[in-house]
């Protein structure tokens, strides 16, 4: 079990993981609406732009599941279930939570989730 110190200690690390999210999402947000302002350019210009707009969609979607997973650690932090492996039970230690604050699994169950998730790669040669 986290002692108060820690707990508060993690608490901190979430509110700021949240808070830099959200400052990065504002920044692309209002860099976007600025380039969507400037005038029509040459092909090239147009291809980087909607490679950047992808790739901003995909920074948004994770950043979007991280968000939703530290919602998740601060509410349980709240009503006193955070730090608990969601596969054994056990406590999770402090270390793995500094480091990762929105773990849910202990490093053993998480080891064995990624190994049975791990997909089988199948190597087919075509013969002539």
């Amino acid at each position: 079990m986290l002692r108060k110190n820690e707990l508060l200690e993690i608490r901190d690390l979430l509110m700021n993981l949240k808070q830099d999210i959200l400052t990065s999402l504002e920044g692309r947000i209002k860099s976007n609406d600025i380039s969507d302002q400037r005038e029509i350019g040459d092909i090239f210009d147009d291809a980087d732009l909607e490679q950047s707009r992808e790739f901003n969609l995909l920074l948004t979607t994770r950043e979007r599941q991280k968000l939703e997973q530290i919602e998740t650690a601060l509410q349980k932090i709240e009503y006193s279930e955070y730090g608990f492996c969601e596969d054994c039970g056990e406590n999770i230690p402090v270390g793995r939570l500094r480091a990762m604050p929105f773990a849910t699994l202990c490093v053993k169950c998480k080891s064995e989730r990624e190994s049975i998730e791990e997909p089988i790669s199948v190597y087919t040669e075509e013969k002539g």
